[in-house]
C-alpha cells in the first residue's frame, strides 16, 4: 500500500488540578475540561464536557502520562453515569465525582452501585447539603466526601465534618476550594484527610495536538475485523485495545439509536446484545469515522446510510436485489473507503480479508452485491428509470428505507461526529 493521510490535528486542552494529603503530598490530580488556552471551561451540557474530559485523557494523553502513580478524579454528571461509558477509565486509578445536580432517585443509585460492583470508585463533590434526598442510599459507596468550604459558613464547617464522618464512616473528607491561609489551618484543624483549592495551585492548563491517525493501522484493524473466521475474542481484544475506538463503539450503542433498555458496559456486552456482526461493522464504520478529520463528516454519514440502505434492500425477499443483508451492509460501508484513506480502492481492498461477493461489488459492481449498490447509486442520483428496473413496484418501501437510513446515519452524527 502506497502513501497515508493525517488528520488535520486540532489542539486539546485539558485542566489538572492537585489533592493534596495532610502532609502536602499530592494524593491525586482532579482532571477538568477545558475548551480553549485561557484556562476556562463553557459548556451546555456537563456529559459533553465528562465526555471530551475522558477522550483527551484516555485517547490523546494517556491515563498514566497525566496522572502518574497518583489517583485522577473524573466528574460525571447524570447522563454519562447512565450510560456506561465510565467502564473504559482504569477502575484502579479513578475516581468519579457524582456532581451536586445529579438526581439520587432509585434509578441512579442503581446505576452508582452497578458501577461500584465493577471496581469504579466514587466521590461526592461539591457538598453543602447533607439533607441532599438518596445520599444515605449512597453513603457505603463513597470514598470521598468533599466539602466546599467557601460555600459553607464558617460556624457550621465543624458540625458537617462531624455529620460527614457519621454518615460516610469509610470516606476521606477532602477540603474544596480551599482559597487562603486561614481556611487552611481551619480544616486541617478540623481534621479533613485531603485538599484542594488556589491556596495550593490553580488549575494547570495541558495542551497538544491532537492525534494524528495512521491509514496502515486503520487498514489492518479493517482487516483483522473483517475475516470471515474471526472469533469474538479476537473481535473484543482488538476493538478494546483501541481506547478511542472501544469508547465510540460503547457510546454509539448506548445511544437511542439502538433503542436498548440497559446500558451497555463493555465491549462484551455490546456483542450480546447488539450482535457480533453488527458490533464488526460498527467497528469498521468507526475506525473510517476517525480517520476523516481531513475532510468533510458527511462522507462517514454517506457511507451510514448506503450500508443501512443496502442492508434493508437485500433484505426484501421480493424486492428485485435480494441479497446477504450483512454482506449489504459491509458493503456499503467501504463504498467510500478510497475517500476516506485517500487511496484508490483496489489497493485498499488488497488489505482486507472481504468475501468474493463483497469484493467484486466494489471493484466490479457485479454481483448480487453489485445490484443491491446499483439500487442505491440510483436512488442517490435520482435515477427513476433504473430504479424501477432493479426494484419494481417498490417505490414506497424504498423511500422508507431512505427516511429510516438517514435518520440512522444523522444519529451516527450526532453522537460521534460532530462532539
Amino acid at each position: 500500500m502506497t502513501g497515508t493521510m493525517d488528520d488535520v490535528a486540532s489542539n486539546i486542552y485539558l485542566g489538572r488540578q492537585p489533592i493534596l494529603d495532610r502532609r502536602g503530598r499530592t494524593y491525586a490530580f482532579e482532571l477538568l475540561y477545558r475548551d480553549g488556552d485561557q484556562n476556562q471551561a463553557f459548556f451546555a451540557n456537563p456529559d459533553d464536557a465528562t465526555r471530551r474530559v475522558i477522550e483527551a485523557a484516555i485517547i490523546e494523553w494517556g491515563f498514566d502520562r497525566l496522572i502518574g502513580d497518583r489517583l485522577g478524579f473524573i466528574n460525571a454528571a447524570g447522563g454519562l453515569l447512565h450510560t456506561g461509558l465510565l467502564s473504559i477509565l482504569p477502575v484502579d486509578r479513578t475516581i468519579v465525582e457524582v456532581l451536586e445536580h445529579v438526581l439520587l432517585d432509585a434509578e441512579m443509585v442503581q446505576v452508582i452501585r452497578d458501577a461500584y460492583a465493577t471496581g469504579l470508585r466514587f466521590a461526592l463533590d461539591d457538598v453543602v447539603d447533607l439533607d441532599r434526598p438518596g445520599l444515605t442510599d449512597i453513603a457505603p459507596l463513597i470514598d470521598v466526601v468533599k466539602l466546599d468550604v467557601l460555600a459553607i459558613p464558617t460556624d457550621d464547617l465543624a458540625g458537617m465534618v462531624a455529620r460527614s464522618r457519621e454518615m460516610f464512616p469509610k470516606a476521606l473528607l477532602l477540603a474544596e476550594k480551599v482559597e487562603d491561609p486561614a481556611k487552611y489551618a481551619a480544616c486541617m484543624h478540623l481534621g479533613f484527610d485531603l485538599f484542594q483549592g488556589y491556596f495550593f495551585a490553580k488549575p494547570e492548563l495541558l495542551e497538544r495536538s491532537g492525534r494524528p491517525n495512521n491509514v496502515s493501522t486503520a487498514i489492518l484493524l479493517l482487516a483483522e475485523v473483517s475475516r470471515a473466521d474471526v472469533e469474538i475474542d479476537r473481535v473484543e481484544s482488538l476493538i478494546s485495545a483501541d481506547p478511542s475506538l472501544a469508547y465510540a463503539i460503547l457510546r454509539l450503542v448506548n445511544s437511542s439509536s439502538f433503542g436498548l433498555n440497559v446500558r451497555v458496559q463493555s465491549i462484551r456486552h455490546a456483542i450480546v446484545m447488539v450482535g457480533f456482526v453488527q458490533v464488526r461493522q460498527l467497528a469498521v464504520l468507526l475506525t473510517m469515522a476517525k480517520n476523516n478529520r481531513a475532510i468533510s463528516d458527511e462522507v462517514i454519514v454517506l457511507a451510514a446510510a448506503r450500508a443501512q440502505m443496502a442492508s434493508k434492500f437485500a433484505a426484501q425477499p421480493d424486492g428485485g436485489v435480494a441479497a446477504d443483508p450483512a454482506g449489504a451492509f459491509t458493503t456499503g460501508l467501504l463504498s467510500v473507503i478510497d475517500t476516506v484513506f485517500g487511496a484508490p480502492m483496489d489497493e485498499l481492498l488488497t488489505g482486507l480479508p472481504l468475501p468474493a461477493d463483497v469484493r467484486s461489488a466494489l471493484l466490479e459492481q457485479s454481483g448480487p452485491l453489485g445490484k443491491v449498490m446499483d439500487a442505491v447509486y440510483a436512488f442517490e442520483q435520482a435515477d427513476t428509470d433504473t430504479l424501477e428496473q432493479l426494484m419494481p413496484g417498490q417505490g414506497e418501501f424504498i423511500r422508507e428505507v431512505y427516511a429510516a437510513s438517514v435518520a440512522w446515519a444523522e444519529s451516527v452524527r450526532r453522537e460521534l461526529l460532530t462532539t
